[in-house]
């Protein structure tokens, strides 16, 4: 019983959430300006998205810049499950093969995703100063078929996250500044749900589908988490800038979240979650952030005065390493369920994840200076997830993809677009090496799982059967636009 708010909390807080680089739970860029160059914008940081990219870089803001905008994605996440065995319908020792039809995320589209920034000097020469509000750059909802192959894994995810941002720079000499943004990440939702398996016979195994299946749904938010960054700006030379930026504040979102369990069959008894004797569903979920780092480095092309080009190189690492659990504290909480009432405690959920490194190369060229600007860009990220703990819940894999954008100038006002393009290539997971195990919360099969009187014997030495064997691929695609004012 104990899996049941196991398993919702740790499909819930693999929701997206706010931080400086794309990669884990983010995804794309912040900006055109910045999304034109597919983010190699530490070094350029040029417009009110240098609180999310390096606030070092507000002191290069001329007057004040207001920046209003807003991006549209659409996102493609497709999953195939790898054909199995459906030992829950074993006849005389035989069982049927079942194969799986492909499913894909029933709401790709997210049409909002808004952008408000301020920055200016103040009248100030040396320093500079803005605040900023944005939804965090990821993909707040999902959703796949209830009877899908993908249903032990995840039903359907919905996340929104705000990011509250104020920034101050200052520039002891000319060639020189350095950066701080304090956050407030308020994330006023944070749903979740997946199928799991109520079954409590000895020696069951349920690969497919069962007639006491569950559907596991927690719903949370968290008012305010606390974050920073910090970063620096020099100029080398005439035509070489180089520029560092990191989160380096341990930071982790905690939700105040719900917890429901409902049979699909409306037969069943249902579930009774209680504390202290009385009728409780509330638990707190704890998603740690990772620590980040951002090195840039920019070559500007210069006639005379004028920039007529310039080339940026950017590396960003992210320790997702200290990320090895995430944690669900029910305070106490019991689950009672098939005549079995459990204490449920505070739970860890392992995941091994892996830093990752994403290398971005971009640049503007000015085809008509201070009125037509054309951008382009490339990227690389490395996973995140082992393929062994593959998931739909949000892309893991290692990702490409390329950008191209402009700007256009009228009196005061800039107009900037951009399209980003963020690719999964399609890889797949063999039942072998699959490490995402079905849910049973009533399972008579206890760690080490090698009962046999208990446990089904082609399962022996894991929870269950798993179930994120198959193929996976995602296609993001973003559209950005800002409008900016220089006054």
């Amino acid at each position: 019983m104990k899996t049941i708010a196991t398993v919702s909390a740790a499909a819930l807080i693999l929701a997206p959430a706010a931080a400086l680089a794309a990669g884990g739970y983010y995804s794309g860029a912040l900006g055109p300006r910045a999304a034109g160059r597919s983010g190699a914008f530490a070094a350029r940081a040029d417009d009110p998205t240098a609180v999310f990219y390096n606030p070092a870089g507000l002191v290069n803001l001329d007057g004040t810049v207001v920046m209003l905008g807003n991006r549209a994605s659409y996102n493609a996440h497709d999953f195939t499950r790898a054909a199995t065995t459906d030992w829950g319908q074993e006849v005389n020792g035989t069982a049927p093969a079942v194969s799986f039809d492909p499913v894909h995320n029933g709401k790709p589209w997210q049409p909002l995703e808004p952008l408000v920034g301020v920055a200016s000097h103040l009248g100030l020469h040396d320093w500079a100063f803005a605040i900023a509000a944005f939804a965090a750059p990821g993909t707040s909802k999902e959703d796949y078929p209830l009877s899908g192959g993908q249903r032990y894994m995840m039903v359907s995810r919905e996340a929104v996250i705000l990011d509250y941002v104020a920034s101050a720079a200052w520039r002891p000499v000319p060639s020189l500044a350095f950066g701080v943004t304090l956050t407030w990440i308020y994330v006023p939702r944070l749903d979740y749900s997946l199928v799991i398996d109520g079954t409590p016979f000895a020696g069951a195994a349920n690969p497919v589908s069962s007639n006491l299946d569950l559907l596991a749904e927690t719903s949370g938010s968290d008012p305010f988490t606390f974050d920073a960054t910090v970063g620096a700006w020099w100029r080398v030379a005439r035509s070489l800038e180089v520029a560092l930026a990191g989160q380096l504040v341990p930071a982790e979102i905690v939700t105040r979240s719900t917890l429901h369990v409902t049979p699909l069959d409306k037969k069943m008894p249902e579930v009774v979650l209680e504390r202290d004797g009385r009728p409780a569903n509330d638990v707190r979920i704890a998603l740690p952030l990772p620590l980040m780092a951002r090195a840039g480095a920019r070559y500007r092309h210069l006639h005379a005065e004028r920039e007529v080009f310039d080339l940026e190189l950017d590396v960003e690492y992210e320790r997702w390493s200290t990320v090895k659990q995430f944690t669900l504290d029910t305070r106490g909480l019991s689950a009672a369920f098939q005549g079995a009432n459990v204490m449920l405690g505070q739970i860890a959920i392992a995941k091994q994840w892996s830093d990752t490194v994403a290398v971005r190369l971009g640049g503007d060229f000015a085809v008509v200076p201070g009125r037509l600007v054309v951008r382009g860009g490339a990227f690389y990220e490395t996973a995140v997830a082992p393929a062994s703990h593959a998931n739909v819940d949000f892309a893991g894999g290692q990702m490409v993809g390329g950008s191209l954008g402009g700007s256009l100038g009228v009196g005061r006002f800039e107009l900037a677009l951009a399209y980003q393009l963020r690719f999964q290539p399609t890889f797949a997971v063999s039942e072998g090496n699959a490490r995402v195990y079905q849910q049973a919360p009533a399972s008579a099969c206890l760690p080490p799982y090698t009962d046999v009187n208990a446990c089904n014997p082609h399962y022996l030495g894991q929870p269950a059967p798993a179930v994120n064997a198959g193929s996976y691929r995602a296609t993001f695609h973003y559209l950005s636009l800002a409008v900016l004012y220089r006054y």
